[in-house]
């Protein structure tokens, strides 16, 4: 009986220390460039540079090969409205593909009217950011906030929304990794 006690404090120990966090998101589909991206057929909805210089221009098609994610989540923690059901790419994800380095790693959005918000990965990265393209069933377009929408878990994490309602950059159009 001891002996399976310390066994199972051992196993929530090891748990708790592998993170144990709920993600904020569901995966609809998982995917991948494998490599860079594939360059584009249809509109760019997005530009993405790197610190070393590099330089993508993504559209649809080519963030639709990504693994797709789901999240469910008011605008802002005081909005009356009901949730929305949004879906896109994790912002990590393209971080990996492309094989950018987090460390000092800063992020700086710019969006269609050329609003720039610029924050370090590491306080993003908690967030868990996501690049939506579809909210409620719908594509975004330019009327809805769209093409690309950064949308935040505030109903999950309940982040402090004077320190991060600027995160919700809608009509983004380029995201700049830099060091």
């Amino acid at each position: 009986m001891v002996r399976r006690l310390v066994s199972l404090g051992f196993l929530i120990l090891l748990l708790a220390a592998c993170g144990g966090k709920k993600p904020t998101y569901k995966v609809i589909h998982q995917g991948s460039w494998h490599g860079t991206p594939p360059a584009p057929v249809g509109e760019v909805l997005l530009t993405v540079s790197t610190p070393d210089g590099r330089s993508y221009d993504l559209d649809r098609k080519a963030l639709e090969q990504l693994t797709w994610v789901e999240r469910t989540t008011r605008y802002h923690p005081k909005e009356k409205d009901p949730p929305a059901r949004f879906e896109g790419v994790l912002l990590k994800q393209i971080i990996e593909e492309l094989r950018v380095p987090t460390a000092n790693l800063r992020v700086k959005f710019i969006a269609l009217d050329d609003y720039e918000l610029e924050r370090p990965w590491s306080q993003l990265a908690p967030l868990e950011p996501i690049l939506a393209l579809v909210q409620d069933g719908k594509q975004l377009d330019i009327d809805d906030y769209g093409p690309v929408r950064v949308i935040l878990p505030y109903d999950r994490l309940r982040p402090d929304p004077t320190k991060y309602n600027g995160l919700w950059v809608w009509q983004l159009r380029v995201i700049d990794f830099r060091n």
